[in-house]
C-alpha cells in the first residue's frame, strides 16, 4: 500500500514535533544542570560566611577608624587564625566542587578563548597578577593560606567577574597565574583555588 502525500507530510511533522520536544528538554536539563550548581556554590558560600562571622566575632574588634597598619595586620592574621580553627581540614573542592568548579571553568573560558577574549585574558595574565614577571612576592596557593600582603591583586575584568557566580563583600575572585582563587578579603586569606582555569 502506497502512503499517501498528505500522510508522509503527517508524519515529518510528527518526526519534527518529537525532535524539538527532545532538544527542548535538553536545554532544558542543561539550565537545570547550571541552577543546582549555582544553588550548591551559594549553599558552600553560606557555610563559609557562617565561619567567617563565628571567627570575626571570636576576635577583639578593632576602631573601624583606624588606621594603624600593624593593628589591621595583627587583627587580619587572628581572624585568619579564627577561621583556620574553624575549618582545620578544609580542602581543595570544598566550595569549588567538581560540578560548581566545571561550572566556573566553562563561564571563565567562554570569556577568554578566542579573539573576542584576548583582552579580558591579557587583563588577567599581565600587570598585577602575582605569577606575572614584574612581581617580586609569590603567592603560595593553599587552602587556609594566608595571601601575602606585599603580592599584588590581580585585576578581574569585568566580562569576567559579571558572567562568574556573585559573591558577598566578604569574598573576591582573584587570579594567581592561571589559578583562579577565592579570597577572604578580611581576614586576607585563601579560602579555596581551581587550579588553570585559563
Amino acid at each position: 500500500m502506497r502512503i499517501q502525500p498528505a500522510s508522509k507530510l503527517t508524519t515529518w511533522a510528527v518526526m519534527a514535533i518529537i525532535l524539538f520536544m527532545v532538544c527542548a528538554c535538553a536545554e532544558s536539563g542543561q539550565a537545570t544542570g547550571a541552577q543546582d550548581q549555582s544553588k550548591e556554590f551559594q549553599a558552600r558560600i553560606d557555610k563559609y560566611l557562617e565561619i567567617h562571622r563565628k571567627a570575626v566575632a571570636s576576635v577583639p574588634a578593632i576602631p573601624k577608624e583606624t588606621t594603624d597598619a600593624a593593628l589591621i595586620a595583627k587583627h587580619e592574621q587572628q581572624i585568619a587564625a579564627a577561621i583556620r580553627s574553624l575549618r582545620p581540614n578544609a580542602l581543595v573542592g570544598e566550595i569549588f566542587t567538581p560540578a560548581v568548579r566545571q561550572m566556573i571553568v566553562g563561564t571563565v573560558k567562554q570569556k577568554v578563548d578566542g579573539k573576542a577574549g584576548e583582552s579580558a585574558k591579557e587583563t588577567i595574565l599581565g600587570e598585577g597578577n602575582p605569577k606575572g614577571p614584574e612581581s617580586g612576592t609569590s603567592v603560595n596557593l593553599a587552602v587556609n593560606g594566608v595571601y601575602p600582603t606585599t603580592a599584588p591583586l590581580s585585576t578581574v575584568p569585568p566580562s569576567v567577574l559579571m558572567a562568574l557566580p556573585t559573591l558577598p563583600k566578604e569574598l573576591e575572585y582573584r587570579f594567581v597565574g592561571r589559578n583562579l582563587i577565592l579570597r577572604d578579603t578580611v581576614a586576607n586569606l585563601i579560602v579555596d583555588f581551581i587550579p588553570n582555569v585559563i
